[in-house]
């Protein structure tokens, strides 16, 4: 039966496809969830590290508490610019958001409220830093937007986040991380065009960023920016994760062709 509103014949031209548009955005919104429980992987990782070469261990078992992130939103000021803290709120506020709607198993549960807490909390810190601080200077060696891989690798004080909580808290929220990005992984069917995955071989078999954008018919800046698109399309935060995902997972195959 025909919904109200709904066309009875093909599209004609200039309609909407509103089903094309629900995917597309499905899509999009699958893609920042995964962006978004790889960066707090990734993070805790980095304070894991940070541990092993040394760093204290502090007072917050929970890095997912609201007490930790008022502490850990004065570590970020101190490197990353006030866009980049916008992009990781609205990140994190996208991801949190995501989860809300899904329906998970019994045994996920307390993985899935670790990290809904931990996006939902920083978020609301840094909203009210942002909200009550004027803008700091920008360092020389501030982090680059959220998504893109130009630059150096965001500058963030790992070993003093990790001296405001505990190793045990720390691998704790690592396993809900990766655990959350598991689950979204599996239900997400992933495919790369035919340029994307010229691109990235190119760049597994060790072919500079410059020299495959000259392949490819692109300026430099254009390579990151199409190379940014790939990486939020496979959910991951960077180039070295992007090119593992892809050849681990067999995307670079012809069968894995759009």
């Amino acid at each position: 039966m025909r919904a109200a509103g709904e066309p009875s014949g093909p599209l004609s031209q200039g309609a909407i496809d509103w089903r094309a548009v629900s995917e597309k955005s499905a899509g999009f919104t699958m893609a920042r969830v995964c962006l978004a429980c790889g960066r707090l992987a990734m993070g805790a990782h980095a304070m894991l590290e940070a541990y092993r070469f040394g760093a204290q261990e502090g007072p917050h078992r929970e890095p997912w508490s609201p007490e930790y992130h008022a502490l850990a939103v004065g570590v970020y000021a101190e490197s990353l610019p006030w866009s980049y803290q916008r992009d990781i709120a609205n990140l994190f506020h996208d991801g949190e958001k995501a989860m809300a709607g899904q329906a998970i198993s019994s045994d996920l549960a307390e993985d899935w409220a670790i990290v809904r807490a931990y996006m939902r909390n920083a978020c609301a810190s840094i909203d009210e830093w942002l909200e009550s601080s004027e803008p700091p200077p920008v360092r020389a060696d501030a982090a680059p937007p959220v998504g893109t891989s130009q630059g150096p690798p965001p500058v963030i004080h790992f070993d003093a986040l990790a001296a405001l909580t505990t190793r045990d808290g720390v691998r704790r929220l690592e396993r809900a991380a990766h655990r959350v990005l598991e689950h979204f992984e599996r239900d997400e069917p992933r495919s790369l065009t035919s340029d994307e995955r010229l691109m990235l071989r190119r760049l597994v078999a060790g072919v500079a960023i410059v020299d495959v954008a000259a392949e490819m018919g692109y300026s430099e800046r254009t390579m990151y920016r199409e190379l940014s698109k790939i990486w939020d399309k496979l959910g991951v935060p960077d180039r070295v994760s992007g090119l593992r995902k892809a050849t681990t997972e067999g995307l670079l195959d012809d069968s894995a062709l759009a």
